[in-house]
């Protein structure tokens, strides 16, 4: 597994804050069931006090602790969904976390503090999500290959499960789908994995206004996981004989009906020269 690259997160400054200590934390915003990410927490005493710890917490509880001068100088506590890598690294001002499971998502925290004369205490905190994607891209059922003006389209956009739950929308040319004209199915249930699926219908009036690309009307449906998107495109055409719509056979015969056509009147021709030089 790569390790995702940290990112400056949006920071929490409460009122521990000290002019003594510049902290600045940074870690991913979001990374994958599985994956391995780095914390990093970057200070700088500005007075002349020395480091008394370095103090990592997820949602408040404790899981790894730097202490510089105590004979136990590193400490960690096993809390769900964190998973610490220690390596020795100049006075821990990073972590790695591996083999990162949907409970390791939450709010981490790092928190430093100093020893006298100020006995200063400064943290900032951030937020990770991590997400389970889906194994492929949203599926479009339920549409004709043809429509006439004025038929109703009717389809369904089915996300494959993830967590969380992928949001759903449909556009029509590139045009986003108003909500009146998507058809909101009921939850379906969690997987044994945690993972959830999703679905949502369309339903709409065919427009003239569908069909100005030659006739032709792009229908897409979009899967957002997280800060990930996922797409499935489908096309239609307009139907022009007698406003109904055409099935695939239909148009096949339909051309094949032009091309016998053609053969004869061809034959005809051919017939009449022939007879015409004997």
């Amino acid at each position: 597994m790569q390790t995702a690259p940290p990112e400056t997160a949006v920071t929490d400054i409460d009122g521990l804050a000290s002019s003594d200590i510049k902290v600045e934390f940074k870690m991913p915003k979001e990374a994958e069931v599985g994956s391995s990410i780095e914390l990093r927490c970057e200070w700088r005493i500005m007075s002349g006090s020395n480091l008394y710890s370095v103090k990592w917490y997820k949602d408040d509880h404790e899981f790894f602790r730097y202490v510089p001068d105590s004979s136990q100088r590193t400490q960690t506590f096993p809390r769900p969904g964190v998973t610490v890598e220690t390596k020795a690294n100049s006075e821990q001002r990073w972590l790695r976390l591996k083999n990162l499971a949907l409970e390791s998502s939450g709010q981490y925290k790092c928190e430093v503090s100093t020893e006298a004369p100020s006995f200063a205490t400064t943290y900032q905190t951030a937020n990770l999500t991590v997400i389970s994607p889906p194994e492929r891209g949203p599926e479009i059922t339920g549409l004709s290959l043809h429509y006439a003006v004025g038929e109703n389209v009717t389809a369904n956009c089915t996300a494959w499960p993830s967590v969380p739950k992928a949001n759903l929308r449909w556009t029509i040319n590139g045009e986003p789908v108003s909500l009146e004209n998507t058809v909101q199915h009921p939850p379906l249930p969690p997987m044994s994995s945690g993972n959830i699926p999703n679905s949502l219908g369309l339903r709409l009036e065919a427009e003239p206004r569908h069909f100005v690309n030659h006739g032709q009307v792009k229908i897409k449906c979009f899967a957002e996981v997280g800060s990930r998107t996922y797409e499935a495109e489908r096309r239609v055409m307009k139907a022009y004989v007698n406003n109904q719509k055409l099935s695939a056979d239909d148009t096949h015969a339909g051309a094949c009906n032009i091309h016998a056509n053609i053969l004869i009147q061809l034959l005809t021709a051919i017939l009449a020269l022939v007879l015409l030089t004997t």
